[in-house]
């Protein structure tokens, strides 16, 4: 899927009206994933984003549904955004940015 930019760039700023946490262990891999995928609703519209990190000190910290949120002041940095207009949001978008974006365990 293409990012799509909004109008501006500064910081997203707005409240998280989903929110999808996940940790997840590899055997092969010596720290666990956490996966952090959020829909952020703004005045111009909704940002997808999604967080990927092994520092397991801000797994606890992660943001949840309903919290507001600013991109400046969260303590880490989203891999990926996309800016859906507020006309063209529809759950359906956000169940296909989740099974895109977020990790399943691997298989043993």
């Amino acid at each position: 899927m293409a990012q799509t930019n909004s109008p501006t760039a500064s910081p997203i700023r707005g409240t998280a009206i989903e929110a999808e946490v996940k940790v997840v262990v590899d055997p092969a891999r010596p720290l666990p994933l956490a996966a952090a995928l959020y829909a952020i609703e703004t005045p111009d519209g909704v940002w997808l984003c999604s967080y990927y990190g092994s520092n397991r000190s801000i797994f606890d910290y992660l943001p949840q549904k309903g919290a507001p949120m600013d991109e400046s002041k969260l303590g880490f940095v989203f891999h990926s955004k996309e800016f859906v207009p507020k006309e063209q949001y529809q759950p359906a978008r956000w169940e296909e940015f989740k099974k895109a974006h977020l990790p399943t365990a691997p298989h043993a």
